[in-house]
């Protein structure tokens, strides 16, 4: 499993990301709040991204 840092990282950079909850609070989540974590897609025994873009995405990190 990847470290929390990196999850928060690629969540506030990520175009697919989606939090768990939905609503008025969900809509407005804080940015510390935003990881893969607690992303729709985070899921599985190994707990990766069901999109498969996770490596992709932090691999783009070092671009900027």
């Amino acid at each position: 499993m990847p470290n929390l840092q990196e999850m928060m990282a690629v969540g506030q950079t990520c175009s697919e990301y989606a939090p768990l909850l939905w609503g008025p609070q969900a809509s407005r989540p804080d940015p510390e709040e935003i990881s893969c974590e607690n992303c729709v897609h985070w899921q599985g025994e190994d707990e990766m991204c069901e999109l498969d873009i996770y490596i992709e995405q932090l691999l783009n990190l070092d671009q900027t």
